[in-house]
């Protein structure tokens, strides 16, 4: 029995609760809220503000059987049963609410936004606050902080979302605000009413057409959502969970049904979201006002079993009404729980108890409100890359001994090439039971059984069996669906359980169908099938085009266009790597200017598919119905006889992207309503990617229609498909990741099955154009760099002429238009914007400006930096949902430390001790407090006890002891002293009273907090620089009224990626790597180096790195200096007192006591000899981050107060490094990443502080060396050179000259990145950026690591191309070999009747041969290259030479597993046959090879062959092997001369690695030849170049070589494609020969016995004589 409030069961998509065929109800809002709508002819946002209100106790289930309640613009928003309220209204009412009804605590309509209330509304809600006063007057403290949903849009969630869609720099737009805050003066432009709104003050400020409307408006929205394009709308659900007093006030209940028993949960907001999920939203968590701890391993998007069964997090997606429903409850319901216990812990005195009212009605209640977010694309509510992948997924994220998640944070820091397709989600595992399929209804015998082998005999009586149970729903639907097994039957339907779609009414014309199951569960389960329905060729157009006749045949090519809305160039590079790849292994032309003409979709869509511009924007696509007004590229195909197919993977309505007109094509408009069938994550239908879904129907389509060249098929015509992939539609950039396999797979299955008849045609429309990347220059600058990638058929080769040279020019979607209708059709249209690719552009196409169709801002710009250095807005971040919610509302770890207690111990249990100066020791013998008496020594500043469990928190005991060592002060004071006399030589006297000046400095680095970060989880923080902040008045000097100076340096900018870099710059002043314009002195230990700028000119003395760490010259000055961390980082990597050159020698520091700590649990673990490190060990592993009641930063900050208590006389310097920080992968984190937080908090009267500079510098770019400069002005001594001028420091060697005294100088506005140090990859100023787009960990989008070539692997059970992992690189597997590779093992004597696989591996010979002969069919209008796989016979001896002279190798002393490689060197790579052979052999075998790499298909088969035999394995040698060969710089084990250099096998000789290595080269039609073997050439520039003789005979007479012996080769036959057949058909029989290097021409030291095969190996009747 569900608890009270649950929803029964019903429909919540499509035409719940209306009868069949009734049109739905006319959307309508309800009352209560603020809208802002933009975009009325471009799109539009919705912001709807709710206060709660009453809510009608009758609960959910009336509320879900309820009338609908209207959508108009004065409505409210909630569902009510019964009577509606004053303001409320049933569907048919006439009237509109009046706006007056109060939400809690007094708050209207969440924000009062204009004007005065209403006299009795301020009324109402005196009263009302007076009797919520009195009602809690008795009631302790609650556990939650009461929130209502006015505050969630006062958040920072929603001024984000605000930014993010409502930039100037996206598009103007008409704005609409309405609100019952309004009265009837609120017009247009209106700033004053809407000031307190962020949106609409926004818009305004924006430059946003904006109009306010009263809520009292009779304007309605009816069908607003069905005409209008909303692309976003934010609107707040509700919910209250309340129960009797007198139920719990006399004991906790026992049980959780006794909670529930009593009590009540109420909801608001399911009808919008029904009625928003019935017109095809995707509805996802914005915000809320509660949040609770799920776990970790919570399901994504199926819910976790957590405390509630879900994990409800920002972006959380709710697919139905009953899922939104059990959020609220569950929210609601636990929230109450919370404070169920909370009030019972806090009552628990019967005094107390006493005085609680719990007179009738009394309650305790709790409200939970949320904004969710509603958009029928694919944009995450909150922009967040960890919402689409699952990092903590990864290797290193997980146990490697049980493979389960660890414990502790992961934060991997994954590289650009470091991740696989392990962190990527999977669609729901759910949706694998359903399988459904298209049958034929009158042969259902052909049934086939999901997951059945096709032959195998269970499944043949399984089919049977089931064939001869035909069921109605078979032979009704002509779809079977299968159930765990079972078939499902017409009854099934019927029961509301399932619910069955078909494309069609007419069974026979389905092409796509999709089943749902379980529809009453939360997550129901999903299956879609696609099929193409060929087109009777009688209602198929007859050609009107020319036809191009080969042998015959009729011959048109097809045409393919895949479109990717959106993708910039340098997105294809970043997201498909594969795919980008593929494009250029396949031979497809780039075009890099390539340009946009329209800012979205629309434009740039018109111009492509129709060739004339959008002039009247969205109505410009819709008027396109009428033929006269616009011809559709599709149309004018079909009408030429084309086939023709219009699809896109995405559910999107009255867009102003073409598929919104339904296109009248053959094919694929019922795939739309498919796509609207159901969503998933991450873009899933059922269990596949919607992209796949697309990817198979197109397959399907061309398999369908392709053309066969016997001209035999029932359906041979030419097609046209137009596909548009919309997963890079949304703004966090991270779903187009996943169409890097489904794209390189459909790109090489068109050529293979359409025998490259094919026009592919690869691009975009436009780069994305909004969102957080768009903010920045380069993110507006991608915007118009779209891509294009033209691949054309091989028969029409000529139209390839001119494609390259225009490539270099610019381009834009008219050109591509041009160009299918020229290629396709030769023709042309009448638009003068657009020319042919296929025919020479004219030279003005070279400027952009010149190109008349380009509109001038999409041009590219100029990108040197100048002006003021403009950090770019902070994208919205799912840290925000969190900072939104008070503390209190949701989980902090740990809510706070429990107080310190007196541990009582059992006299058995052993106790140990530590202190700094002593490890763990057993102190069972000694009493606590003979423990703490004993240290007495001031050199011993902390005390450690664990008794018992050894437990960190429950039986630790520390105790901090700092006391003052007379010894160090004098040694402080001696050292100042010294400093003051080296100050008195180089200044005179007058420098003695500066040291009087010296301030204590406490410099506390939070390491991995941004500024924005500080925002949301620091307020106290914050509020103490409120309080010291700076007063600017507009004439007035600036002031520091406390005393004190606050600055927030809003600017400031790391210098690198890691906390060493940026330590390293604030601590010493210097780099980690020379930048190479400054001169530096380099230093360097144990294999770290630090690059510190010599500085001034007076230094400490004769060792130069006392002048750069900080720590050294504080010392040198007289500091008493401190160091923590708040971790053991003894040998860690990752900390700049390791990393450095540097030696930390301080007086105090916390390494030693959480070392201790570290120890202690490694030890309790029982992992000390593990393997692990101290510095590894993190507190989340302890459990608990407190030790003996008190946070890591309670004991350090504990620890400098008790040095600063004992030290009073000397000055003071303390660093402090807090661990805290982000999670790195999502893209707010890697822009804020660049932009830390720094305040300072200075003295106003201190003598080396100006507040001028100070106060101006806080907007300025500032960076970790200008931190080190000030802090240097600060602790040195120094003089005044003139009154008000700025002091100098008596020792300023070191100090980077590049870097500002905050202090004291003011920074020029103008400074830039470069003047700064600040490296390209972390430049936060967008002027000098060229990337600022996601990438998976900080710094790599502008090292553009992309750039490198991924190396695609071969797959060789579907012969094609696999995506490597994404986007990393995985090692190819290792190949099983049928030989070992063992020294000295006998290898057989090649006889007469020897068999190749005597030799090599066939079947991996026949594999890769294979994968060559797949590749070159890619290819058709290349000759294949090289012709060793048509000679069997040098195929058998090459293979048994490599061999033996592997086996003839002496071991070399070398492990018998680990045998030295043997290179191969042959020249002439042609397809690689021989590369394969020699490859195929032994796996030490690596083979180098020369050749210029110019045929179009040889980068695809070295692709292919690293695939398979590992890329370490093959090098390739680029460029004219008469060159190469000679610049080689390593030797060759075997060498192999094939290419048409004429000296190739002389080069090789003197490559060779000793005496006896074996020459073989390519087989000749005679051994008389003039090049190769042993002939005269006959031309005379080839003697005066390259010598009389043939290269065999000049080796032989030069006695280079010896045993040569030669064979003839069976007969074979050259095909007419062959290169060497020369065009032409002929048989042919060749001969070969191979010797072995004498050494006399390489220097080698002959010896007795050379060589590993003499003539008597070898079958007499092949060899020949030698000439």
């Amino acid at each position: 029995m569900p608890p009270a409030g649950r929803p029964p069961d019903r429909r919540t998509r499509g035409s719940a609760g209306r009868p069949a065929g009734a049109a739905p109800a006319p959307p309508r809002l309800e009352r209560r809220f603020l809208l802002v709508a933009f975009g009325w002819g471009l799109g539009a946002v919705v912001f709807l503000s709710l206060s709660m209100g009453r809510i009608d106790p009758s609960g959910m289930e009336a509320s879900l059987a309820s009338a609908r309640w209207s959508w108009g613009l004065g409505g409210g928003l909630g569902e009510a049963s019964g009577a509606a309220r004053p303001g409320m209204r049933r569907d048919g009412d006439d009237g509109v609410g009046d706006g007056r009804d109060a939400g809690p605590a007094g708050r209207g309509t969440g924000r009062e936004l204009a004007g005065a209330a209403d006299p009795a509304t301020e009324r109402a809600r005196s009263t009302r606050d007076s009797n919520a006063a009195a009602r809690i007057a008795a009631m302790p403290p609650t556990h939650f902080s009461p929130v209502d949903e006015g505050a969630l849009h006062d958040g920072r969630v929603v001024r984000e979302l605000s930014r993010r869609i409502l930039s100037r720099n996206i598009a103007q737009s008409n704005v609409l605000v309405v609100s019952a805050g309004f009265d009837d003066g609120a017009r247009s432009g209106d700033t004053e009413a809407a000031e307190h709104y962020f949106p609409a003050k926004y818009a305004m400020d924006q430059g946003h057409a904006t109009r306010l409307l009263p809520a009292s408006s009779p304007r309605r929205a009816s069908g607003w959502l069905s005409n209008a394009t909303v692309t976003y709308l934010v609107f707040p659900v509700c919910s209250r969970a309340s129960i009797p007093l007198s139920s719990i006030l006399d004991e906790e209940p026992e049980y959780e049904r006794d909670l529930l028993a009593d009590m009540t949960v109420e909801v608001a907001g399911l009808t919008a979201a029904e009625t928003l999920l019935d017109h095809r939203y995707k509805l996802q968590l914005l915000a809320a006002t509660h949040h609770f701890d799920d776990p970790d391993d919570g399901a994504r998007g199926e819910g976790g079993e957590g405390s509630d069964g879900f994990d409800y997090g920002p972006n959380s997606l709710f697919m139905s009404a009953k899922a939104l429903h059990r959020f609220l409850y569950e929210r609601a319901s636990r929230a109450l729980r919370t404070e169920v216990a909370h009030f019972h812990k806090t009552m628990r005195s019967p005094t107390r108890r006493g005085a609680v009212d719990v007179r009738p009605g009394r309650t305790l209640e709790v409200r939970f409100h949320s904004l969710l977010f509603a958009t029928q694309g694919l944009d995450l509510a909150i922009p967040a890359r960890s919402s689409y992948v699952d990092v903590g997924n990864h290797v290193k994220c997980r146990d490697p001994s049980t493979g389960r998640r660890r414990r502790r944070r992961c934060d991997p820091k994954l590289g650009a090439r470091a991740m696989n397709d392990t962190i990527f989600l999977r669609c729901p595992s759910r949706h694998e039971s359903p399988d459904l399929q298209f049958v034929d209804p009158t042969n259902l015998g052909e049934l086939r059984v999901a997951g059945m082998r096709k032959n195998d005999p269970y499944h043949m009586a399984r089919k049977k069996r089931r064939a001869e149970r035909r069921t109605s729903l078979e032979r009704r639907n002509g779809v079977a669906v299968d159930l765990n097994g079972e078939w499902m039957k017409e009854e099934d339907v019927a029961t509301g359980e399932v619910e069955l779609w078909r494309g069609s009414e007419d069974p026979r014309a389905s092409e796509a169908a999709c089943v749902r199951t379980d529809k009453s569960a939360i997550f129901p389960r999903v299956a879609c099938a696609t099929r193409v329905v060929p087109v009777p060729a009688a209602k198929l157009a007859a050609s009107t085009e020319p036809i191009d006749r080969r042998g015959g045949a009729e011959r048109r090519p097809n045409l393919l266009v895949v479109m990717m809305d959106p993708l910039s160039r340098a997105q294809l590079r970043r997201s498909l790597p594969n795919t980008w790849a593929l494009l250029r292994l396949l031979g497809f032309v780039e075009f890099p200017r390539y340009s946009a003409v329209g800012p979205n979709s629309g434009p740039n869509q018109a111009a492509l598919y129709s060739g004339t511009p959008l002039i009247q924007g969205r109505e410009g696509i819709r008027s396109s119905h009428n033929a006269t007004a616009r011809l559709w590229l599709w149309d004018r195909l079909k009408a030429a006889g084309y086939v023709t197919l219009k699809a896109e993977d995405g559910c999107i309505s009255n867009s102003n992207m073409v598929q919104s007109i339904r296109p009248r094509t053959h094919h694929g408009q019922q795939l739309h309503e498919m796509f609207c069938f159901s969503y998933d994550r991450p873009n899933c239908l059922g269990g596949k990617l919607a992209a796949q879904h697309l990817a198979d129907y197109a397959r399907q389509f061309i398999e369908t229609y392709h053309r066969r060249q016997s001209g035999k098929s029932s359906h041979a015509r030419p097609w046209a498909a137009f596909l548009s992939f919309l997963d890079s539609h949304e703004d966090s950039l991270t779903l187009v990741h996943y169409l890097d396999g489904i794209l390189v797979d459909l790109l090489q299955d068109v050529p293979l099955k359409d025998e490259d008849n094919t026009m592919v045609v690869f691009l975009s429309d436009h780069g994305l154009h909004y969102g957080p990347s768009f903010a920045s220059k380069s993110g507006e600058d991608e915007r118009a760099q779209p891509l294009l990638w033209v691949r054309m058929p091989s028969f029409r080769a000529q139209k390839v002429k001119h494609l390259r040279p225009n490539a270099l020019k610019f381009a834009t979607p008219y050109d591509v238009h041009e160009t299918i209708l020229d290629v396709l059709l030769q023709a042309r249209s009448n638009n003068p914007l657009g020319m042919s690719l296929v025919k020479l552009l004219p030279e003005s196409r070279s400027a952009c400006n010149a190109t008349k169709a380009i509109p001038p801002e999409f041009c590219p710009r100029s990108e040197s930096p100048s002006g003021e250095c403009t950090f770019m807005i902070d994208p919205p971040s799912v840290f925000s949902f969190y900072s939104d919610i008070p503390p209190s509302n949701r989980p902090r770890w740990p809510r706070r430390c429990p107080t310190r207690r007196n541990h009582t111990l059992d006299a058995a249990e052993p106790c140990f001790c530590a202190t700094n100066s002593r490890d763990w020791f057993d102190c069972s013998e000694i009493s606590r407090n003979d423990f703490r008496a004993g240290i007495s020594s001031s050199t011993e500043h902390f005390s450690l006890r664990s008794c018992g469990k050894h437990e960190m928190d429950h039986t630790l005991e520390l105790e901090i002891h700092v006391r003052r060592d007379e010894k160090l002060v004098e040694s402080r004071k001696s050292l100042a002293a010294q400093s003051m006399k080296k100050a008195n030589a180089h200044h005179g006297a007058d420098a003695k009273a500066s040291f009087d000046a010296q301030p204590n400095i406490v410099f506390l680095e939070i390491d991995s907090v941004s500024l924005s970060f500080s925002e949301r989880f620091f307020p106290k923080t914050w509020g103490l620089l409120q309080q010291h902040r700076i007063v600017t008045e507009e004439g007035v000097a600036p002031s520091c009224p406390t005393g004190w100076c606050a600055g927030a340096f809003n600017k400031t900018s790391v210098v690198g990626q890691s906390s060493v870099v940026n330590q390293l710059a604030a601590l010493s002043g210097c780099m980690i790597s020379d930048d190479g314009h400054e001169k530096l002195h380099h230093y360097a230990v144990n294999g770290t180096h630090s690059h510190c700028p010599k500085g001034g000119k007076f230094s400490f003395g004769t060792r130069n790195k006392e002048d750069h760490w900080l720590f050294d010259v504080a010392k040198n000055l007289g500091y008493l200096t401190f160091f923590g961390e708040e971790f053991c980082y003894e040998e860690s990597p990752y900390v700049v007192q390791t990393q450095s050159a540097f030696t930390l020698d301080v007086d105090f520091t916390l390494g030693e006591l959480h070392c201790s700590l570290a120890r202690d649990w490694l030890k309790v673990q029982g992992r000390v000899n593990s393997g692990d490190k101290t510095w590894s060990v993190e507190y989340e592993d302890m459990g608990v981050p407190c030790f003996d009641g008190r946070s890591r930063s309670e004991i350090s900050l504990s620890f400098i107060a008790h040095m600063f208590q004992s030290y009073d006389s000397l000055p003071k310097f303390a660093f402090l490094n807090a661990l805290a920080g982000p999670y790195p992968i999502d893209y707010s984190t890697q822009i804020e990443h660049m932009n830390p937080w720094t305040a300072i908090i200075a003295p106003q009267n201190h003598q080396s502080f100006s507040i001028e500079p100070f106060s101006s510098n806080q907007n300025r770019l500032v960076t970790g060396f200008d931190i080190y400069q000030s802090i240097r002005y600060l602790m040195s001594p120094s003089l005044a050179k003139q009154k008000n001028e700025q002091r100098v420091p008596l020792f300023d060697a070191g100090i980077p000259q590049w870097s500002y005294n905050l202090f004291q100088e003011s920074i020029p506005l103008s400074r830039n990145c470069q003047e700064a140090k600040i490296p390209r990859e972390f430049c936060p100023c967008t002027e000098e950026r060229s990337d600022l787009a996601p990438s998976f960990y900080v710094g790599h989008s502008e090292q553009k690591k992309y750039d490198l070539e991924p190396e695609l692997k071969y797959d060789w059970k579907s012969e094609k191309f696999a995506a490597r992992k994404l986007p990393g690189l995985l090692l190819p597997l290792d190949q099983q070999y049928k030989y070992d590779v063992q020294p000295n093992r006998n290898v057989s004597i090649p006889r007469c009747n020897q068999t190749l696989d005597s030799y090599v591996d066939e079947n991996m010979l026949r594999d890769s041969w294979g994968m060559i002969d797949k590749i070159t069919e890619l290819y058709p209008g290349s000759d294949v290259s090289g012709g060793i796989f048509l000679y069997q016979r040098q195929q058998l001896l090459i293979a048994y030479l490599v061999q033996q002279e592997i086996a003839s190798r002496a071991a070399d002393g070398l492990d018998p597993n680990n045998v030295k490689p043997f290179r191969v060197c042959e020249t002439g790579f042609g397809s690689g046959h021989s590369a394969a052979l020699f490859l195929s052999a032994a796996p030490n075998v690596e083979v180098v090879t020369f050749d210029k790499f110019n045929r179009p298909y040889q980068n695809a088969i070295v692709h292919g062959l690293w695939g398979y035999f590992g890329r370490r394995r093959l090098t390739r040698v680029f460029g004219d092997s008469c060159e190469t060969v000679k610049s080689y710089g390593k030797k060759c084990d075997f060498l192999h001369g094939s290419s048409l250099c004429p000296t190739d096998n002389i080069d090789l000789i003197s490559k060779s690695s000793g005496v006896g290595v074996t020459l073989t080269s390519t087989a000749m039609n005679s051994l008389e030849d003039g090049s190769v073997y042993f002939g005269k050439r006959k031309a005379k520039w080839a003697r005066a170049k390259f010598g009389e003789l043939a290269q065999f005979q000049n080796l032989t007479s030069r006695a280079c070589i010896e045993n040569t012996l030669c064979f003839q080769e069976m007969e074979v036959v050259l095909d007419a494609h062959l290169y060497l057949a020369r065009g032409k058909s002929q048989t042919t029989t060749h001969k070969f020969c191979f010797a072995m290097n004498t050494g006399i021409c390489t220097g080698h030291k002959r010896t007795a016995t050379q060589g590993s095969w003499r003539r008597d190996h070898f079958c007499p009747h092949w060899m020949l004589p030698t000439p």
